[in-house]
């Protein structure tokens, strides 16, 4: 007896979607599926910065690809509630000035309607870019900063 066709969920695709964005335009470097999965009237929150439609984001695109190269992204956690989808993700890639390999992590929030992704936020861990980049660690490590005994501070 042949088993059952198993649909998946709304949720379920809306969760493959958002992976198979990362997969083809980050992994695969399809240009293409940008086109096909981000609509003309699609915004992208990423950080303070709004970038508006395929186009638009084809040239945040093409800066990062001048910069880097080699890049793949992992999914780590996919959660899906209504029509949205939350994606925590890990990220390794090249400098190309400098040959380094770096590493970083991200969260993107997508808002998914008719199979597209509409609007996103992310944050990416800019701090931990720049300090690979630099060597300079990153004042940003979530403690507090020691007073130096000298600073004068109350003691």
């Amino acid at each position: 007896m042949a088993a059952a066709p198993q649909f998946l969920s709304t949720l379920e695709e809306n969760k493959r979607l958002a992976i198979r964005w990362f997969e083809e335009v980050w992994n695969q470097g399809r240009r293409q599926s940008i086109f096909e999965l981000f609509p003309p009237n699609g915004m992208l929150h990423d950080g303070g910065a709004v970038i508006r439609g395929p186009h638009e984001f084809c040239r945040f695109y093409d800066t990062l690809h001048a910069e880097f190269s080699g890049f793949h992204i992992t999914p780590l956690l996919t959660i899906a509630e209504d029509n949205y989808v939350c994606l925590h993700w890990s990220a390794s890639f090249r400098h190309r000035a400098t040959a380094k390999l770096l590493h970083l992590t991200g969260t993107s929030i997508v808002r998914v309607e008719n199979g597209r992704l509409v609007e996103a936020w992310q944050n990416w861990d800019t701090a931990g870019l720049v300090s690979q980049l630099t060597g300079i660690p990153s004042s940003f490590s979530g403690a507090p900063p020691t007073p130096s005994p000298h600073s004068g501070g109350a003691g």
